[in-house]
């Protein structure tokens, strides 16, 4: 312990001038509140800076797998970031590892995995308070579970509901990754459908005619 007292102190003080953050930006799609990455950067920036504090973060492994969804299999990325808080002094604690899963979309699922394991471990460390009801008496059970491959869906597909929700579903795509990646993970047959290819293309276009986002304006939030 004595090895870290300049670290352990710093890491107390840099506790005390921490403030409750506000869940100021909203995910509309998913219909729910958080405090965004940079919200937390923001704050914590200055207080570690004050502190003598420095948190690295580097990239450790990635997995590629499959889920089972409503819609078929989904394809998703299980990231391991690895962790590492110096102080000034030079004093360094062991590393720490955090991983994240994402759904593959292409370079912006990298940079959301980031996001959220940078904002979670901030929040740990300086035990930063935000109002978020993601503890284990708020959780619900969740959908995705892995599967086997051969593994189906059982009961009588509803056919007008199963089009309707692939509608929805391609309308609510962030960009044209995005939206790419969630035609893939429609079922040939719902893809045959005239209704959803017209979705589809409706998406495409709104998506192409929309200007470019700048990197604040990217989606870095995962609803766990």
């Amino acid at each position: 312990m004595t090895e870290h007292k300049n670290i352990y102190a710093a890491l107390a003080a840099a506790m005390a001038d921490v403030k409750r953050l506000a869940k100021d930006s909203r995910n509309v799609e998913q219909k729910y509140s958080f405090a965004s990455v940079d919200d937390f950067l923001a704050m914590t920036g200055p207080i570690c800076a004050q502190h003598g504090l420095i948190v690295c973060m580097d990239e450790d492994d990635v997995v590629e797998f499959e889920r089972q969804g409503k819609y078929g299999p989904s394809f998703w990325l299980r990231i391991r970031f690895v962790l590492t808080v110096c102080h000034v002094s030079g004093e360094c604690l062991p590393p720490l590892r955090r991983t994240v899963e994402v759904v593959r979309t292409g370079a912006q699922s990298f940079g959301s995995a980031q996001s959220y394991a940078l904002k979670q471990f901030l929040r740990a460390l300086l035990q930063i308070p935000t109002g978020d009801n993601d503890d284990a008496d708020f959780a619900e059970k969740g959908e995705g579970a892995p599967v086997a491959a051969d593994k189906q869906i059982r009961g009588k597909p509803d056919p007008a509901k199963a089009i309707g929700e692939a509608c929805a579903y391609l309308a609510g795509a962030a960009d044209l990754s995005d939206l790419q990646a969630r035609w893939m993970n429609l079922p040939n047959a719902v893809k045959a459908d005239a209704r959803v290819i017209e979705a589809k293309d409706a998406s495409k276009a709104a998506l192409q005619s929309a200007p470019p986002l700048v990197a604040a304006e990217l989606q870095d939030e995962i609803p766990y």
